[in-house]
């Protein structure tokens, strides 16, 4: 029987994939809540902050990098070990395509809004193995009506 596309060991990269020099392969960790309702529609902030190099982002300005996952928090009733849980999920989907995380960014939208941020960042920073920065775009209005 033909074997369907199952990767063995020696198919997945080495823990060490991301190497200095190379491209920088950034994820983001972003709120499950304000995405699922559509409150920020298709991580546009994120996204074009990382575009145009602006905000946290901005340390990538003479660096060759491109962000290769978006993953949610696991929901307001979860914790810390939910958005760890998401990341994991994430490394298993990245070591199929060959590819790894070398930075994790916070996104604004936990930052901002949050109440469990703290434990989120906590949690992410104890497991995640690599630089965790808290952190996406600087385009949120200081309040609602003002300028």
């Amino acid at each position: 029987m033909k074997k369907k596309n199952n990767l063995s060991p020696e198919d997945l990269p080495p823990a060490n994939f991301h190497q200095e020099g190379d491209m920088k392969r950034i994820a983001i960790l972003k709120c499950s809540m304000l995405s699922n309702q559509n409150l920020c529609p298709g991580d546009a902030k994120c996204l074009v902050s990382f575009m145009r190099k602006e905000g946290e982002f901005d340390r990538y300005k003479n660096e060759d990098s491109a962000i290769v996952g978006i993953m949610d928090c696991g929901g307001c009733e979860g914790n810390g070990n939910r958005a760890v849980a998401s990341l994991a999920l994430l490394k298993l989907q990245l070591a199929a395509l060959k590819e790894n995380v070398g930075v994790l960014h916070i996104g604004t939208c936990i930052m901002k809004f949050c109440k469990r941020k703290d434990e989120i960042i906590s949690a992410v920073k104890e497991n995640a193995g690599i630089e965790v920065i808290e952190g996406t775009h600087k385009y949120s209005a200081p309040t609602i009506f003002g300028s």
